[in-house]
């Protein structure tokens, strides 16, 4: 008995996922909303040490309610690209911890240099008194906001430009090139620019450069193999990628009970499903040729 490729209910072949490129505006502006809010934390931080608005009032009256509003857009009326962004969170927030535990290594173990995030807590209570406080809010923005913000944006990006059929080479080297600049750049940049940068954030010396440029190396090294991981980016990412359609993934043949059959009830994907396909006329057409029945 010859056993089928799982089919559509159609019959005319596997089901695969409807890309509808550009067309579908109501999850391009979805997405956009989401990459504004990744933005937010990290922008919010640049305002507040360069004076022009205070996290006081951004983080309340900005940041923090179109957090909730998109959170309850997301619950109420969910899209399919919505998985991408929730890895990409996760995956940021993962890579922040990971990194931290070598930067408060280097801050309460080795003494070389303050840690910050405490009194960046402080600018959104407005209570400098109260570094308890400053702390728990400080590591909230900074694990939430600026990590999840960072891995929302390169799981969008990377996933709009097709890196996820490309190789976990590829995947980790775009994610630590992507912490490095814009995101260690940004940071040091406004750190340096700012007329108060040096005395509100940390000093900039060539011992606090290597150490932080070391923990984004870290941090987007496990964002990079968190995105490699992901099967939310393989499976939900609805669109296109802006490079052209996604290249067929190099999919090896499972191994068939006759040269010519899969394995009985085995469900596979679009692309094998295609590549058994193609094998079965090829071995059809060859057997003819030689005139076996």
């Amino acid at each position: 008995m010859t056993t089928t490729p799982e089919r559509s209910a159609a019959g005319t072949g596997p089901r695969t996922p409807r890309i509808p490129a550009l067309r579908d505006g109501a999850g391009l502006l979805r997405i956009g909303l989401h990459l504004m809010l990744a933005a937010l934390p990290l922008l919010a931080i640049s305002a507040h040490v360069f004076g022009v608005v205070r996290m006081q009032d951004s983080a309340p009256i900005l940041v923090i309610p179109l957090a909730a509003a998109i959170v309850a857009l997301t619950v109420l009326a969910p899209h399919q690209g919505d998985r991408v962004v929730a890895d990409g969170m996760l995956w940021g927030i993962v890579g922040c911890a990971i990194y931290d535990g070598f930067r408060l290594t280097t801050v309460h173990v080795f003494g070389w240099w303050a840690d910050f995030i405490p009194v960046m807590g402080t600018w959104i209570t407005g209570d400098p008194e109260d570094m308890t406080g400053g702390a728990v809010v400080g590591y909230l923005w900074r694990y939430i906001g600026d990590g999840g913000g960072i891995g929302i944006t390169f799981f969008a990006l990377a996933s709009a430009f097709g890196l996820q059929r490309c190789s976990r080479r590829t995947a980790v080297l775009a994610s630590v090139g992507f912490s490095v600049f814009p995101v260690w750049a940004g940071l040091i940049g406004t750190v340096w620019l700012a007329e108060r940068g040096q005395t509100m954030m940390f000093p900039l010396t060539w011992v606090t450069l290597t150490l932080s440029l070391i923990g984004h190396l870290i941090f987007g090294f496990v964002m990079g193999l968190g995105f490699h991981r992901s099967r939310a980016v393989r499976e939900s990412w609805p669109w296109e990628p802006l490079t052209g359609e996604l290249p067929v993934a190099r999919t090896a043949l499972p191994s068939p009970r006759t040269p010519h059959t899969p394995p009985t009830g085995q469900a596979l994907d679009p692309d094998t499903w295609e590549l058994w396909r193609r094998q079965l006329e090829a071995n059809t057409r060859g057997r003819r040729t030689h005139g076996v029945r």
